[in-house]
């Protein structure tokens, strides 16, 4: 098959890591939307986009049994991996070690409505830097939210709404900004970029935000962010369930007809 490409310089992959141990909201890539599991609504989406192959990286069977029944790549990945990256990596080594894919796109597993839009924009802003990722303005509500991740940013002036990631953290950032970016977990990743990642020892200020991308910053890694309108509702608790439930609902079935 031919895929689409949005950036003829990069051969790209999109992994969806999906685990079935979620604290706040467990088991949640198995919860039903619209007639159908969570990460089925994810692959289903990312298969729409056609611009490379879409692997499901689980360490559950019965995630991977929903993909592969409907006829999708489903990578059976260790329960031991501490983060996403982890289990990205070991899926793409599995079913790619010849190393054809370059470009490793990483969606999370939890959010089913994504505008599949943010992806092509994000390939085509992709540069030199180790990881492309995304970022919308916060929400009035996401400011002082520990469990919406902010970003740092310093933008690009040759490039609109394009620049470098300067600190990712879980309290309000910049002090005294008029605005502030809400981080959307989506990355792009150089294959090598990611691989040298893995190999690194988690940093010090990693541990203290528990956020895995200031192991990048920590260790000179650079990270781009593209500013996208609206993040993509990431779910972990019932409300966001109910939320993207009845958004999926309306969307396909616009009459109320069920």
């Amino acid at each position: 098959m031919q895929h689409k490409e949005q950036n003829k310089t990069f051969k790209p992959i999109i992994i969806i890591p999906s685990r079935i141990a979620s604290v706040r909201l467990p088991k949640k890539a198995l919860k039903v939307i619209d007639g159908k599991a969570m990460i089925w609504h994810v692959w289903s989406n990312a298969k729409s986009m056609d611009i490379g192959p879409v692997l499901v990286a689980t360490d559950c069977e019965e995630i991977a049994d929903i993909i592969r029944v409907n006829g999708g790549n489903a990578i059976l990945t260790s329960q031991d991996h501490k983060s996403g990256s982890d289990r990205v990596y070991e899926a793409l080594l599995k079913f790619d070690p010849s190393e054809n894919y370059d470009l490793i796109i990483n969606l999370q597993g939890d959010m089913p409505c994504f505008e599949t839009a943010i992806i092509a924009n994000l390939l085509s802003h992709i540069q030199g830097e180790d990881i492309t990722t995304l970022v919308s303005l916060a929400k009035k509500s996401e400011i002082s939210d520990p469990n919406v991740v902010k970003v740092a940013m310093s933008w690009d002036n040759n490039v609109k709404n394009f620049g470098k990631a300067v600190y990712f953290s879980r309290s309000s950032i910049p002090f005294n900004s008029r605005e502030y970016w809400h981080h959307i977990g989506i990355y792009a990743w150089k294959r090598n970029s990611l691989k040298k990642f893995i190999s690194l020892s988690p940093s010090q200020l990693e541990t203290i935000e528990k956020l895995e991308q200031l192991r990048a910053l920590e260790y000179g890694m650079q990270i781009k962010a593209l500013k996208v309108k609206n993040a993509p509702i990431g779910v972990d608790t019932q409300n966001d369930l109910d939320r993207v439930r009845s958004l999926i609902n309306n969307k396909n079935n616009p009459e109320g007809k069920f």
